[in-house]
């Protein structure tokens, strides 16, 4: 059975190591938050999640909740961010 496990973290480094645990746990696919204590640029959300996608060798969701604050808002920030190869499927927007 599929096992999708969220995971993210306020540092980069955590972010990779919870990642990497929940693929040696087994899971197939992360959804991983990007920070959202601390507001951070489109470069440095896009520097992040190519951080953790490249860590790990299963796919990828970037969970993205509006309602948390400007942390959560820069991937909609209207700007293109170009391709993202190193992350293996496409943005999912949560609300509320």
């Amino acid at each position: 059975m599929p096992v999708v496990a969220q995971t993210g973290a306020l540092s980069t480094g955590e972010a990779v190591e919870l990642s990497r645990h929940a693929q040696a746990a087994g899971a197939s696919v992360l959804m991983v938050v990007t920070p959202y204590y601390e507001p951070l640029t489109l470069d440095e959300t896009l520097r992040y999640l190519r951080t953790v996608a490249d860590a790990v060798d299963i796919r990828i969701v970037v969970t993205h909740r509006v309602a948390w604050g400007a942390g959560g808002g820069t991937v909609s920030s209207g700007r293109d961010p170009g391709p993202l190869p190193s992350l293996h499927a496409g943005v999912m927007c949560l609300y509320g």
